[in-house]
């Protein structure tokens, strides 16, 4: 049943009367290997799970969609012999060994970031999420495969920040235009966000808010407040404990959770022995994320359990989100992207009449709002910029379906 942007109460309990769907063997073992350390029962139930496994091939093409490789691969191996085909467990090594210089790499990338570009710079920022996730909150954190960087840099920097990365040799994603000191002043003014690729294809993402037009995280706040972590013996400034929480709970629910290193990302959080929950639960309420986490804390309780469509869940918003999560675990990107069309969950925790009137403003205003795309089509000096309030509808109306879009 789609539900529109604005979500009532008696939509979302009747999309959450439908029961949880039962997951496959594959998703079963996925899902339990989603964890650092094992209990004897769970690893005796993913022994069990592991007996019934028919296809290999696409298991380990899951693991690797999934992105806990290195984690399937350090539980299964810990099994009895016979538990898993020794090939199986060659070709695991193999990836997990993959990942472990693509992490390397994203390491030194870092350092790259730091040494030439910020510091030099003197740019505010925070890295999030990726390895200072790994090296904060995992014991191992060659564990965690990476993706990419991403690098929180305050809005009015993102001109300098771009033009200083394209100088030592990164390039920008999606389209050259945005490398581009036209594209980088439309990137500011309009989108918040640059991707960047660094000579040896790292991806970089910098947006300049953890929680786009709501601002529920103000950058500013986010970074006089930075802790700090060591990545590599690299010392970078990372968002504090709770508020990180807060937006990563955001994050992977506006993404209906449908990676397994996610899973395995709240596990380690709560995990750690420095973590305090009580913390987490005052700043969420503070910051208006308090149904959001509840519902993270309460997905991740029922992740842990042997058939996980078996939970029972209070709030009817955890529900439908470790509903999407058990979909996704059967399902592709598509999956996630048609979920995410139908239940745009990040709005769930701000107060009804103020989604409301975004939806109206949105609406109605999005027409004449400049995109990516309109600067794609038609690039123009940053001193016209202020054209694209009038030519939108029209380059809107002339567009071909191939124009390629940017960030945002």
């Amino acid at each position: 049943m789609p539900l529109p942007v604005t979500v009532s109460e008696s939509q979302l309990a009747e999309a959450a009367a439908r029961p949880l769907p039962e997951i496959g063997t594959t998703a079963r073992v996925l899902l339990a290997c989603a964890r650092e350390t094992l209990s004897a029962d769970q690893a005796e139930h993913i022994r069990a799970l592991c007996a019934q496994v028919q296809d290999w091939e696409r298991f380990i093409q899951q693991a690797e969609f999934r992105m806990i490789v290195p984690l399937v691969h350090r539980h299964l191996r810990a099994l009895p012999d016979g538990s898993v085909p020794a090939d199986v467990l060659d070709q695991l090594k193999a990836r997990t060994r993959r990942a472990a210089m693509q992490n390397l790499a994203m390491i030194a990338v870092h350092h790259r970031l730091v040494r030439d570009v910020l510091e030099p710079l003197g740019v505010p920022y925070l890295f999030f999420k990726g390895p200072s996730l790994a090296y904060r909150y995992y014991r191992d954190p060659g564990l965690r495969q990476f993706r990419d960087i991403d690098l929180l840099i305050p809005r009015q920097f993102m001109v300098k920040v771009g033009q200083r990365v394209r100088e030592v040799g990164f390039r920008s994603h999606k389209h050259p235009a945005w490398s581009t000191d036209d594209g980088l002043r439309f990137l500011q003014r309009f989108v918040g966000m640059m991707d960047w690729v660094s000579p040896e294809g790292v991806l970089v993402e910098m947006p300049s808010s953890l929680d786009g037009d709501w601002d529920r995280l103000p950058t500013d706040e986010m970074i006089a407040q930075a802790e700090s972590v060591d990545i590599g013996g690299l010392r970078v400034p990372v968002p504090p404990d709770a508020d990180f929480l807060c937006y990563l709970c955001k994050h992977h629910s506006r993404h209906h959770w449908a990676r397994l290193h996610w899973i395995a990302d709240l596990n380690a959080i709560l995990a750690h022995p420095e973590f305090d929950l009580d913390a987490v639960r005052q700043r969420a309420r503070q910051r208006g994320f308090e149904r959001t986490v509840e519902a993270a804390l309460a997905l991740q309780r029922a992740a842990a359990a042997p058939e996980p469509w078996r939970a029972n869940f209070s709030d009817p918003f955890a529900h439908e989100l470790f509903r999407h999560c058990l979909l996704n675990l059967e399902g592709d990107f598509e999956q996630e992207l048609a979920l995410r069309e139908s239940f745009p969950a990040t709005s769930i925790d701000i107060d009804v009449s103020r989604r409301r009137r975004r939806h109206r403003l949105t609406r109605n205003l999005h027409r004449f709002k400049p995109r990516s795309e309109d600067f794609i089509q038609r690039p123009l000096p940053a001193r016209w910029h202020s054209l694209y309030y009038i030519l939108r509808p029209f380059l809107f109306m002339s567009r071909r379906p191939d124009v390629s879009v940017g960030p945002d």
